[in-house]
């Protein structure tokens, strides 16, 4: 979806955050982000870092490929961030990432890009992976039509940037 789609919140955390945005209306700006990661993000690791660190013990996966999510790099929200606050205001805006794709991608990329066993992640559906579990969205494939003014990196490209930050051969 995209800053004109109309919002229809699947969650309580969902609805509480349409609320947030529904109470600031026109007197403010609103930015969305989805699935941000970066090298270093202390204290709580983001799935990255909590995927990288499971593949990196031999731990197996289970992720769902018939899902969408939108990472985005960190540094990207910031470079824009930086943009829109200096151009804009009270307006909504999404500042996500290049690419849409499946956990599963979302994962064997990064076993790809840090020399991870692929073989570790297993395909899931999301109906089996949230058969007891509280349903996050399905097709989280949030997009931006105003972000014309700062390219987002790729998935690859911002797990390039960050192998590159902590020195990773």
């Amino acid at each position: 979806y995209v800053e004109t789609s109309t919002p229809n919140p699947l969650s309580v955390y969902g609805a509480s955050k349409y609320a947030g945005e529904k109470r600031v209306g026109t007197d403010g700006m609103i930015v969305r982000i989805s699935y941000p990661y970066r090298s270093v993000f202390e204290p709580k690791k983001d799935i990255f870092r909590t995927l990288k660190s499971q593949l990196e013990v031999g731990k197996s996966l289970s992720m769902v490929e018939d899902s969408l999510m939108v990472p985005t790099f960190i540094d990207d929200i910031a470079q824009g961030l930086g943009y829109v606050m200096d151009n804009f205001s009270n307006e909504l805006f999404h500042l996500v990432g290049k690419d849409a794709m499946s956990p599963f991608d979302f994962a064997t990329t990064i076993a790809k890009v840090f020399n991870l066993d692929k073989s570790l992640i297993e395909k899931t559906t999301y109906e089996t992976y949230f058969a007891n579990k509280a349903k996050g969205p399905r097709y989280g494939d949030i997009r931006s039509e105003k972000n014309t003014f700062y390219p987002m990196h790729s998935f690859e490209e911002g797990l390039r940037i960050i192998k590159n930050q902590l020195n990773i051969i």
